[in-house]
């Protein structure tokens, strides 16, 4: 196993139990009104944050060629960049999801963008230059900091008002990805100053590989990735909009906090495996489908645990709404866990851009069941995620079918 594994592993292993602590800190000491408001502001931010990577954090990854702290440091510049000719858009998202000030609703946004492109472009360097700790740290310190600081903020601010009246969420959420941004000082350190010992450590482990990982690399167009990053974020945010746009905030924080506890899972996933396969430089015998499978055990027992939680009565009445998303996001996040699992194949096997072309028709087919669909029929929030729920488990079925055979 490439020696990456490890501490990415336990890293990414902590950083779930933090979000699960958080899961259970949103149930029990804010509001669904709260939730669904820093729900949907920190999906725009992602989006936006998304959107100005361009997908870097993994082009950073694919391209072993290449210098990684040049590279990490021409990435960052650029993704500020589009971070703010993307400004408007991010706009216009705020005003359309109807979270009251708009102009707050941006500058937060704009605050977790900017900390959270950082901290991600961050996480691909520290696996090709960091240090073990650094790997494992740079994953664990932003949840467990934003969840200690939720926690605080819940305890000094009991009367804290709704919405943005005073956003202990958004803020703990933005100490932690400030954190994790830290490390992207590691992209103007030089080699010698970084991690001496990396190097070190890499040349001893040379001799003792029996076999090197294939090669890979990411042949889609700047414009190509840009539009599959697009779609990725589109398809996030038009969700995480809509749903209050359509059914009330209190309907979107019963979504949107359990959709953050279970996709964290595929994400897992994809940040402690498949990156962290595409930037060895040894071979990896585990098979996907067993890390798949494994995945996907744990997204069905957090689903029966909330399931367990609810028929109990251990969570507040307030979100005894949470049961009509259980199963289907369970059915959802667990074929999530199969693509994440598989998703270094595209960039071994060279077919990135027929993969990037089907996740973005995948992605458009998902936007217009969010957006345009509870305006052509009527639908309770309930039917209307039971239609997004099958149509991605049908999509991301067929999409790991294609990349097994490959």
């Amino acid at each position: 196993m490439p020696r990456a594994t490890a501490p990415a592993a336990l890293g990414s292993l902590v950083s779930l139990a933090a979000q699960g602590f958080l899961a259970l800190v949103l149930f029990r000491l804010f509001s669904p009104e709260e939730v669904g408001v820093f729900s949907a502001t920190s999906q725009l931010a992602f989006f936006w944050a998304s959107l100005a990577l361009a997908q870097s954090p993994l082009s950073l990854l694919a391209e072993r060629h290449q210098e990684p702290r040049a590279a990490a440091r021409r990435a960052w510049r650029q993704s500020v960049w589009r971070l703010l000719w993307l400004a408007p858009v991010a706009g216009l998202g705020a005003i359309w999801s109807g979270l009251g000030n708009a102009a707050q609703v941006w500058a937060w946004a704009a605050a977790l963008g900017l900390a959270q492109l950082s901290w991600l472009l961050a996480q691909s360097l520290t696996l090709r230059v960091g240090s073990p700790w650094s790997m494992g740290l740079v994953r664990m310190v932003p949840p467990v900091l934003a969840a200690a600081a939720a926690v605080l903020g819940a305890v000094l601010f009991p009367e804290r008002g709704e919405g943005l009246a005073l956003p202990v969420l958004l803020v703990s959420a933005c100490i932690g990805y400030v954190a994790g941004a830290v490390w992207m000082r590691l992209a103007f350190l030089s080699a010698t100053e970084a991690d001496p010992a990396v190097a070190a450590q890499a040349s001893s482990d040379r001799p003792r590989a029996v076999e090197e990982a294939p090669p890979s690399s990411d042949p889609r167009s700047a414009r190509l990735k840009m539009l599959h990053t697009l779609s990725d974020g589109l398809a996030a945010t038009a969700l995480a909009l809509s749903w209050p746009a359509h059914y009330g905030a209190q309907e979107a924080g019963w979504l949107l906090a359990l959709l953050r506890v279970l996709s964290f899972i595929p994400a897992l996933v994809h940040t402690a495996w498949a990156q962290v396969v595409l930037s060895s430089d040894t071979a990896v015998r585990l098979r996907p489908l067993q890390v798949a499978w494994a995945a996907s055990a744990l997204v069905l027992g957090l689903g029966a645990l909330v399931h367990l939680a609810l028929a109990g009565g251990w969570l507040d009445a307030r979100w005894q709404g949470l049961s009509a998303y259980v199963w289907p996001l369970v059915l959802w996040q667990m074929a999530a866990c199969f693509v994440a699992a598989h998703a270094h194949l595209p960039f071994q096997k060279g077919v990135a851009i027929s993969h990037a072309w089907l996740c973005v028709g995948m992605n458009l087919g998902f936007m217009a069941l969010c957006v345009v669909l509870p305006w052509a029929i009527t639908l309770s929030a309930s039917t209307h995620m039971a239609w997004l729920s099958a149509y991605m488990l049908l999509s991301l079925t067929g999409l790991t079918l294609w990349l097994a055979k490959r």
